[in-house]
């Protein structure tokens, strides 16, 4: 399915962009679902784009005032990516798709299940793994949250590795992470905190 970035005007893909509702009073919210009720535009992930679309483009497509700004709506994107990463691992566990700690991981790895991994930006010492650095390197693995973050999220003690091992589940992940990533105010929910991979050590 394609859709129309309100920030570029140019079309592409429905995963490629986000959907934002606009509210009562101007607010924007973001439907990384793509289903919430309201009127609604799609933009793409890119801070170039969310600066055409808000409050501009927003405001000229959905022909209402648009009040939030595009740091705004940044921010309101990667706390909602943050929240779309935990729903995604609880998932990953109540489905058995989950490995976590060093040890499972690294069968998962050496297996050939692991789709995504996620290594704690305070875990230092995994970071050192040799068989975790070419993954770092390829993007396959992504620095996130921390270790109390994995602990609230899985229900388990502290975690610094966590390995996604459906591929549906992962790719979703990933995406939601890499939305966090967006350059904009930092977004912190649960305590989690995104860098690059290359952080991870």
């Amino acid at each position: 399915m394609q859709r129309t970035c309100v920030g570029c005007r140019s079309v592409g893909p429905a995963e490629e962009l986000v959907r934002l509702v606009v509210g009562p009073e101007g607010e924007v919210v973001v439907d990384l679902a793509g289903g919430a009720f309201g009127r609604g535009a799609w933009v793409h992930t890119r801070p170039e784009c969310i600066q055409k679309a808000a409050p501009a483009g927003l405001s000229r497509s959905l022909k209402c005032e648009v009040r939030a700004s595009a740091d705004t709506v940044i921010e309101t994107l990667r706390a909602a990516a943050v929240r779309r990463t935990r729903g995604l691992l609880v998932a990953a566990r109540r489905t058995r798709t989950l490995e976590a700690g060093a040890s499972a991981v690294e069968e998962a790895v050496r297996e050939r299940r692991a789709e995504l991994l996620l290594v704690a930006t305070d875990a230092r010492a995994s970071a050192d793994f040799a068989w975790l650095q070419p993954l770092i390197a390829s993007g396959q693995a992504l620095a996130f949250g921390n270790k109390t973050t994995f602990a609230e999220w899985l229900g388990r003690p502290e975690t610094a590795l966590v390995a996604i091992t459906d591929a549906r589940i992962a790719r979703h992940a990933k995406q939601a992470i890499l939305w966090t990533m967006l350059e904009g105010p930092r977004a912190e929910t649960s305590g989690a905190r995104l860098r690059t991979s290359s952080e991870a050590g």
